[in-house]
This record gives C-alpha cells, structure tokens and sequence, in this order.
C-alpha cells in the first residue's frame, strides 16, 4: 500500500505508483493507467485492468494498482524540453542492438521495474515504423499508452508489411486493447509514429 514516484520518466514527467488506496485526488489533466485487476471508480465510470484515461480535478478510487502521469500536457509545446529529452535518454539501437531497430529515430528512457511490470517511455519522431516483431525476449504480456502526439499500433499476417490486417489509432491518455490471447502469443505487429509522440511500453511479467 502506498504512493511512490517512480524514477524512470524524471525530470520530464512526475509518475506515481498508486498501491492499495482507497482514493487519490488529481488536481492537473493527468494519465491514469489501471494495472490491477479491480476496477477503478472515476466519479460514475469504471476503469477496468490495462485501460486509461485523463482525469482532472476529481479522485479516483477503489485503487488496486495504477499508474498516474501527472499533468502530462505541461511541456508538450517545449522544444527545448524535446532536445533535452533526446539529450538524456538513448538511441533504441544503443540498448537494444535488435536490427529492426538500427537508423531510426526512436529514443528510450530508462526501465524500472515495479512488482512484476516493467516500464519505460519512448521518444519517437514522425512516421517512424518501428520494426516488425513477434517475439519478445522475455514472457510478459504488453500494452501501450500513448502520452504525447499521435501514433497507432498494427498488426500484420505475416513478417510483411504488405500484409498489414488492423491498426489502432493512439491519442494522448489512451491504451490500446491487448495484442497477445489467452496463451500470450503475439501477432506481428509493430508501432507507427503518426507525428513526433512519446509512449510508454508496459510489460507485465507473467
């Protein structure tokens, strides 16, 4: 039980650990991410596991286990606050060496781990695809949230991105619907920058 400010987005965004509370007050337009199985009660709507939303000036409640990316839209016209970001967090390809990842114009926080999930946020320039993948190097079971700009999620029959069958258009505040089924098996899939965004990748440990 307990509040804590997670490392992994400062100095560029402020991210709470909601453990256990019956309620936590939002005072700024800020993410809420549910990460655990009970539901949230946001005034008379319900937040369900893996969902999100934008909350302002209200409480939520009944929390399980959330995220909360407070007042996430206070540096989005702030170039410097970019080339800053671009400046402290790598290159994908540096972390990663995952050829799918070499040349493009994609950057990556930190990770830091919280019970069984692993998160981090990435910085990505404008129609920027960000490589084709099935497999994940460790089991885990992954959605993302979209926190700046606009990109989508896609999913392709084949290693082909001729064969593109579905995409998932992400706004600021919202979460896509869980790729993997019941036995964690991923399509093809991959995520497109639509302008310059940041997301945030959370993988759940199973």
């Amino acid at each position: 039980m307990g509040i804590r400010t997670l490392q992994f987005g400062e100095p560029f965004y402020t991210i709470k650990a909601i453990h256990g509370e019956e309620q936590y007050k939002i005072n700024n337009k800020s993410i809420v991410i549910n990460l655990g199985e009970q539901k949230i009660r946001v005034k008379d709507s319900a937040l369900a596991f893996q969902k999100s939303t934008i909350v302002r000036n209200a409480a939520i409640k009944d929390v399980q286990r959330a995220l909360v990316i407070e007042d996430y839209e206070k540096n989005s016209n702030n170039s410097e606050w970019v080339n800053e970001i671009k400046r402290q967090w790598r290159l994908m390809y540096d972390m990663t060496q995952q050829e799918r990842h070499k040349g493009i114009r994609l950057w990556r926080s930190v990770k830091e781990k919280v019970d069984n999930i692993e998160l981090n946020l990435c910085y990505i320039s404008a129609n920027v695809e960000t490589g084709l993948h099935k497999q994940h190097s460790s089991n885990f079971m992954e959605v993302h949230t979209q926190v700046l700009g606009y990109g989508k999620m896609q999913k392709f029959e084949e290693n082909d991105v001729n064969t593109l069958y579905q995409e998932v258009i992400l706004a600021p505040g919202f979460t896509h619907e869980r790729f993997y089924n019941e036995d964690n098996v991923y399509p093809w899939h991959q995520y497109q920058s639509i302008s310059d965004a940041i997301y945030m990748p959370i993988e759940i440990a199973i």
